[in-house]
């Protein structure tokens, strides 16, 4: 028995456990919180098991009444179907077990690539960063979904790149039907197809010019039929996104994106440069960046040339992850493969021989006794929207389904809690919530006319007229952002004019035509009185 664990090669051991702590960090960080969306999702999924047809008109909200279309409906139904007969417990596992898989696929795919055994801990500390770093993105997620086709859809493109092997193109429609079903993100993949292209053909034709950009490496341009190959299963790949409930009309939620007022309304959306600043996200973002200029700086200098699609890649998720947070569990996926290659070469002369054996007992410990204590610490979690009564209305929407006079009444809720009502008091047709922030409305987008209750100019018993609003329900006191003492001092700037006042409740205090009927640590319900 001894001689067979000593054969077990340290590698293997490393990732075994390497992983398993991965699996238990996204498994207590899936419990550790509630999405504020998932209860939309399950609704949604919900009555798609029941009517046996994807929804298509918003009966959800009493404002906004027109067409929808869920470009996430085969996510939603089956994250109900699994909520519904296994539990909670299964969705927080099974989201756990796919970013899980989605870091395994990609060490596989890099160290392949690159051949070179002595970069897998360059492999296990970027992994590392970048999956602590996507934390806030992880948990119960649908775009979990988007990052592991995401990697798929690279990992065809560089086989194909490589290889020149049409076979592998056969699985470009297939990974299409299935994301176009699951997550919106496919339009970026089929960006990305068309992307990839289009700088193809951009060598081909540098290659052929009299004065060639000697900073550029086309050493390995493909040749017209490769380019050609790749363009029909690009087109066969955007015909089968519409294979589809909703067909092209799935295309159709792109519009409410020329406006782009979300991006500095809501939270996950905001820039990197927008309090609070994730740390851990822009130092990631800036080893991409240093990369690229090294890249240029090393073409300038002549000492060596610029790959164009590694560097293309990396450089659009950067800008993408830096204008919206959202995008940065992409940027990992995306730019994976130009850092490992760049930094393990760079400290590749590091000689740690004669400490190899010590270091080795290190690591393993520290990898079981972390995830021990990450085992330890996860508190399982059944009924996730009676757990998090912290941060959702719960008690308030008991207070609201047991007085029969506010059935009736046109509720304005907190954007945040829209999806938590959902599902909790599906009865109840609400203001607002996260499927359709973007969408037109009342000449802006339904998130800016949310936001005209909170501004101090608007005219808050207009507003408030103009929807027939007898009951609001919002935060009893917000979360402030707090800014740390360095912070104050380098930025130049004080906590409180992060922390915007909400002068929606203010006026509510203050109005004679309002009362406030129910309170708790979370959340306040007012009333308006009759006449």
């Amino acid at each position: 028995m001894w001689e067979k664990l000593r054969k077990i090669k340290f590698v293997n051991i490393f990732w075994s456990l390497f992983y398993g702590l991965i699996f238990l960090v996204l498994l207590n960080n899936g419990f550790n919180y509630l999405d504020p969306d998932l209860g939309w999702h399950l609704k949604v999924g919900q009555e798609i098991s029941l009517n046996r047809q994807v929804p298509s008109v918003n009966h959800y909200n009493y404002t906004y009444t027109g067409n929808w279309v869920d470009h996430e409906w085969l996510s939603d139904l089956l994250s109900y179907l699994a909520f519904n007969n296994w539990g909670y417990e299964f969705l927080v596992f099974f989201f756990a077990a796919l970013i899980t898989l989605t870091f395994i696929i990609l060490n596989i795919f890099v160290s392949k690539k690159l051949s070179d055994k002595t970069l897998f801990p360059f492999i296990a500390i970027f992994q590392l960063l970048g999956i602590f770093a996507s934390l806030p993105h992880f948990g119960v997620r649908m775009q979990g979904f988007g990052v592991l086709f995401l990697l798929l859809l690279l990992i065809i493109i560089d086989l194909y790149d490589r290889r020149g092997e049409k076979r592998y193109l056969f699985f470009l429609p297939l990974i299409f039907l299935f994301w176009a079903n699951l997550h919106a993100s496919f339009i970026l993949g089929l960006f990305i197809c068309f992307a990839w292209l289009g700088i193809r053909i951009g060598e081909r034709l540098l290659l052929l010019a009299k004065n060639r950009l000697h900073f550029l490496k086309l050493d390995k341009v493909l040749s017209a039929d490769k380019i050609k190959h790749f363009f029909y299963f690009s087109l066969l790949s955007l015909g089968a996104t519409l294979i589809n409930p909703y067909t092209y009309k799935l295309y159709s939620f792109l519009g409410g994106y020329k406006n782009r007022a979300y991006l500095s309304l809501i939270q996950e959306w905001l820039p990197q440069y927008r309090f609070p600043l994730h740390y851990d996200q822009l130092i990631y973002l800036a080893l991409g960046a240093v990369v690229l200029l090294f890249t240029i700086y090393q073409a300038l200098k002549k000492q060596n040339k610029i790959e164009l699609w590694p560097f293309f890649l990396t450089f659009l998720f950067l800008i993408l992850s830096f204008k919206s947070k959202r995008h940065f569990p992409l940027f990992v996926i995306a730019s994976f493969l130009p850092l490992i290659s760049f930094y393990g070469n760079f400290f590749k002369g590091l000689n740690i021989k004669g400490y190899q054996h010590l270091l080795r007992g290190l690591v393993i410990l520290c990898l079981l006794l972390v995830g021990l204590s990450q085992a330890l610490s996860i508190n399982f979690i059944k009924q996730p929207f009676t757990s998090f009564c912290g941060n959702y209305p719960c008690q308030a929407v008991e207070f609201i389904k047991n007085n029969n006079e506010y059935q009736q009444s046109n509720l304005l809720n907190a954007y945040d809690w829209g999806g938590f009502l959902i599902w909790t008091m599906p009865e109840k047709k609400i203001f607002i919530d996260g499927r359709l922030p973007q969408v037109k409305y009342a000449n802006k987008t339904f998130i800016e006319e949310y936001r005209r209750f909170f501004k101090e100019k608007e005219d808050k018993t207009s507003l408030l007229n103009q929807y027939n609003i007898d009951l609001v329900l919002i935060r009893t006191k917000e979360e402030p952002l707090q800014l740390k003492k360095w912070e104050r001092v380098f930025f130049q700037i004080k906590s409180e004019k992060l922390n915007a006042k909400n002068y929606l409740r203010d006026y509510l205090e203050a109005s004679s035509e309002w009362k406030q009927v129910y309170q708790d640590k979370t959340a306040s319900i007012y009333e308006r009185l009759p006449l």
